[in-house]
């Protein structure tokens, strides 16, 4: 009989638990970072939801004709440029 089968049943379950407590500690890792970047992500939605209402007022493409062919090349340019 080899070593493996010999193994007791309170060894499998703690090597079982062992493995299972790694692999909680690296999702608990995994989570704790993917919420820091869903943070950043959302502040960063909110600054550029801030920027973009300061900046339609003062926007000339939303004062113009949504058709592209009414579009002249100075009022594209000086909506970039903001």
């Amino acid at each position: 009989m080899s070593d493996s089968s010999r193994k007791s049943p309170e060894k499998r379950s703690q090597r079982n638990v062992s493995e299972g407590c790694e692999t909680c500690e690296m999702l608990e890792q995994r989570n704790r970072k993917l919420r820091r970047e869903v943070d950043s992500l959302s502040e960063e939605q909110r600054h550029l939801s801030e920027t973009l209402r300061a900046h339609e007022p003062l926007c000339p493409m939303m004062h113009c004709s949504l058709s592209s062919s009414n579009l002249h090349t100075d009022t594209m340019t000086a909506c970039r440029t903001f």
